[in-house]
């Protein structure tokens, strides 16, 4: 009888000390903060080719990665937003003004930079920013875009433009 008190005596031990070792290694659940800081799209203004000083919306803009589905539009904006590879060094994007209009005009924009990851925790993984950004617009026959100017070499967030366009 007192074997089996001493054998539950160190049973309630033994339970109580693998609870407290399990207990100690359980976290919170990884749940990246609403608000934490995303991979970045690069940021596009337009401009007017004449004025490049002044804003100017591109007529029913749609845009399409390469093989990929439509990105945007067709819209009439000003601004855009796209997002670029995380796993390779160039984006290439068909920009179409007056989509499925009889003016309608495609150029080819080819996007180069460095891929940068970051670590930011392990609920929320990486984010990727992205150096050296440079663009070219790939010459045709007709090209709308008449030029890209770098505003900001590296992409790390959407506050600002990073490039700028004229046509």
């Amino acid at each position: 009888m007192l074997r089996k008190k001493k054998m539950n005596h160190i049973q309630k031990w033994l339970f109580l000390a693998v609870f407290i070792l399990v207990a100690q290694g359980c976290q919170k659940d990884d749940i990246c903060p609403e608000g934490t800081e995303t991979t970045p799209l690069l940021v596009i203004e337009f401009y007017d080719a004449e004025d490049p000083s002044q804003l100017k919306a591109v007529q029913n803009l749609l845009v399409q990665a390469d093989g990929e589905e439509v990105f945007l539009g067709p819209e009439t904006v000003n601004k855009i937003t796209i997002p670029l590879k995380t796993n390779e060094g160039v984006t290439e994007y068909r920009f179409i003004r007056n989509s499925g209009r009889s003016t309608e005009n495609e150029d080819r924009i080819s996007f180069s930079y460095d891929p940068a990851p970051e670590y930011l925790n392990r609920a929320c993984g990486f984010k990727v920013n992205f150096e050296n950004i440079d663009a070219n617009t790939l010459p045709d026959e007709d090209n709308w875009i008449v030029s890209e100017v770098i505003l900001q070499e590296n992409v790390e967030n959407e506050t600002e433009a990073h490039i700028s366009i004229t046509h």
